[in-house]
This record gives C-alpha cells, structure tokens and sequence, in this order.
C-alpha cells in the first residue's frame, strides 16, 4: 500500500485520540471524517479517529492528538511518513539499534562509541524515519515500550542526545559490541522475546565464527573458488601435509578479530619461519624443525581454538601484501550492493594488513589502477561480483536477515579473489580515509533503507 512522506506536528489541546488528515489524504486513502480506525506506530497498535482537515486541499502537514502521541509513544514530531496498509495508518518505521554500555549523560550516552553511533544516526536525514540506539535493560516489556537515545538537530544546525519514551520499533539492527556481551543474560533474554514473543525482525543477528563460515561455504560449488583451504585444531602432522601442500600457512583464532592472534608460517628452503605480532611489536622467528615451531606456537595456546589456513600468494604494493575490506548493504530492494572497497597494505613485517599493526588504506580503485593499468576496471568488477555472490551465500547459509556484510578479500598474483573472513559487524576504520567520505555516507544511508525494507515502509 502508498507510503507518504508528511510533517508531523502534535496537537496538546485536544483530548480526542486521533489524526488529522489532510482532504486530499483523506479521499486518496477513502477515509471519511470521524471514521474510527486503527493506528500503529512500531508494536504499538491502538484505535482512534480521523479528523479531515477541510482547510486544507493539498500539503502534507498532519496533526496528531496528544492522546494518540502517548497512546503510540511517539517520540518528536518532524517529517516522517505514513502508510495505509489495509485500513491501518502506520506512523513510521521506528527502527531501533540495540547495544550494550548505554549510561545516562546527555553528551557521551555510549561513552567512547557514541561519536560512532551519532555518525550512525545523522543517515536518518531526509529519510522520514524514527532511528535511535537503545540497551536490553531500556525495554519495558509490559508496554512494549522502549527508553531509547535519539540524536535530534538544533536550530543552529548542531546534533544533540535527547531520551524518550517510544514503541518497540518496526525493525533491530543488532549492535551488541562484543562476544562477552552477547553472553550478558540481558541480552539472552531480549533477544529471545524479540524472536519468540514480539517477532521482530531482527538484523546481522550475533557474530560469525570462522570456522562456522567455513563449514557452511565451502560445500557450496557456487562460490568454492573463493574459500582457502582450512582445518580446525592443527595438529603437527597436519600442519606438515598444509605446509608441502602451500608451503605458506596462517593458523588463526577461531573467534577472533581485528587480526589478534594471527600466526604466519612459512617453509623455507632450510627450515621455517613464524610470523606474528604482539605486545612487542612484529616478531620473527626461525625454526630448524617443524615439532619446533610447533611446540612453541602451541606451548601457551590451545589447538582447538585455532584454525589452520591455506596461505595465498598475494598480490603487493611496495613489496608489501596487501588485500581488500569490501563493505556490502541490502538495499530497499533487498539486493546486496558493494558500497566501499579499500586496499589494506601490510605494515613492514606484520603478518596481516590491520592498521593497528602498521598497515594503511587505500582507495580500492585507485590501488587497483597503480598495480593494474587497464585492468582495474575489470579486476574491481571481478571482487565486486564475487563479494555479492559470497554475500548471497553466506546469507542463505545462515538463514537470517543480513543487512550488511564486511568481507576480506585477496588477490593473488595470477588474479584469483578469495576470502577470508566474513564479518557480521564490520568495524568501520577504512571510512576514515578522507576519499572514501561518499561510500561512508552511502554506507550508513544504506542501513536506513534495509530497515525500511524489512519494517514495510
């Protein structure tokens, strides 16, 4: 049914609960004036009145009753949309971005990562929406209400943290921060009564782990080419078969991230060599014997919680390996679309391409042509067709709504792409380059309209 984008205004003198509606809407839509119907606005569904106001023949100012505005707990008036979906006036979508370590002052309600939530936020510009950040312990379950954080503009055009009452919203993005704070019960809880009592659709639900990737991915014909070959709980003599197989290895936590942890191993022509980072800074070894090299790497670590993967001959920029972040988003159309790529060159020495351990960013285009000349086109076309092939993958694979996806892609010297691992929360460090502005802001724009599509509107 129509959605139409109206500036919404609160009416505090009338005690009537109810809307009122424009003559043309009115007539569009087939209601008639004191017609008693039902509104929503998120979970929240109550009964009312439409209210024609005859004054006025075309805009799109509507009132709402200050009986309505609690009744639906909504939270500020501004542009907004409505939608007639079979005789119900939906007010929305309220889309709701659950996290953890929201306390209550106004400037820093997130502490560290509200600057990174307030960038979130500015995308509802021009959107019509209600978006705003909230923890499990802001639910009021009784009402199916919630006490989030909303970032509202001044009138001198600066951004500031106001909290509200509102509905349980159309649509979650799930935020949760952390593995340790998905096991906090609170967050157990509330994500069980979303799935099993308020069915609210939920997106990038948890984090993946990549093993679990693995399993699920490398069966597939479809996108098979891709996938490295990888093992769970090296012992020596797999180790040993890798290595005269690839003769270069990575042995990685299975649940970790931003590269922590991550041990190289390469066979030499005598003896071997183990790469990593630490506290230190990055740390090479060499071994004469590989129950050695073993021995030490496993000496404080447990094998099963690490995976051993093919190494991949990548393509370099300085004579540094380097390989790509590709940003992929569900569009209003429910399509994956690539908003951003960007090269991550390797640090001097470091095992991988994170900046923390010495690396920088590129634009993916502009490494692509310096290493590639009249080639690059087709080489960003070719990560750019197997990232939305590997983001319809892993979404089937997983059987949830993904609405955005960080993948690490490679090169290698021959112009083979492969992948490495497949983030549920993608870190948003790369949009820190001041090139890759627009694909930040295409980016977050994108989130908005992913939420709109699952909320309907």
């Amino acid at each position: 049914m129509e959605t139409i984008e109206v500036r919404l205004r609160f009416l505090t003198y009338s005690r009537i609960k109810g809307i009122v509606l424009p003559s043309h809407l009115c007539r569009d839509w087939g209601f008639k004036n004191k017609q008693r119907i039902a509104f929503s606005h998120g979970q929240i569904t109550v009964h009312g009145i439409i209210i024609e106001d005859k004054k006025q023949k075309s805009g799109n100012l509507v009132k709402v009753t200050s009986p309505l505005k609690e009744a639906l707990s909504i939270p500020h008036t501004g542009t907004i949309n409505l939608k007639n979906e079979d005789g119900t006036i939906r007010v929305g979508p309220s889309i709701g971005i659950v996290t953890t370590g929201i306390r209550d002052g106004g400037r820093a309600p997130i502490g560290p990562r509200s600057g990174f939530f307030q960038k979130l936020l500015k995308a509802q510009k021009g959107k019509g929406v209600y978006y705003f950040i909230f923890s499990p312990n802001d639910v009021d379950w009784s009402t199916n209400r919630v006490y989030g954080w909303f970032l509202r503009s001044t009138n001198k055009g600066q951004y500031v943290w106001k909290r509200f009452w509102t509905a349980m919203p159309d649509v979650l993005y799930d935020r949760v921060p952390s593995r340790a704070a998905e096991r906090l019960e609170s967050v157990k809880d509330f994500k069980f009564r979303v799935a099993n009592e308020r069915h609210v659709p939920m997106f990038n639900l948890g984090f993946f782990d990549k093993w679990g990737v693995h399993q699920r991915l490398y069966p597939m014909p479809e996108i098979n080419e891709f996938i490295p070959e990888t093992h769970v709980s090296p012992t020596l003599p797999l180790l040993t078969s890798m290595l005269e197989k690839h003769t270069m290895v990575y042995l990685k936590p299975k649940d970790g991230s931003l590269g922590y942890g991550i041990l190289k191993i390469k066979q030499l022509s005598k003896g071997y060599r183990l790469s990593y980072h630490s506290s230190a800074g990055n740390i090479t070894r060499r071994f004469q014997k590989l129950s050695k090299l073993y021995q030490h790497v496993f000496q404080t670590r447990r094998s099963s919680n690490y995976l051993i993967q093919q190494g991949i001959d990548l393509c370099t920029y300085s004579n540094r390996p380097l390989d790509f972040r590709v940003h992929l988003h569900k569009n209003l159309e429910n399509s994956w679309v690539v908003s951003c790529i960007a090269a991550k060159v390797a640090g001097s020495g470091s095992v991988t391409t994170h900046v923390r351990t010495g690396g920088m960013v590129i634009p993916g285009s502009e490494l692509l042509e310096t290493l590639f000349p009249g080639q690059h086109d087709a080489l960003e076309e070719r990560v750019s067709d197997a990232s939305i092939r590997l983001a319809n993958a892993i979404e089937f694979a997983y059987g949830t709504n993904l609405g955005e996806l960080g993948l690490d892609i490679g090169i290698d010297k021959k112009g083979n792409v492969w992948m490495f691992e497949a983030n549920s929360k993608p870190g948003r460090s790369i949009f820190k380059h001041s090139r890759l502005k627009r694909a930040d802001e295409m980016s977050r724009s994108l989130l908005v309209d992913y939420s709109r599509y699952l909320a309907n509107f």
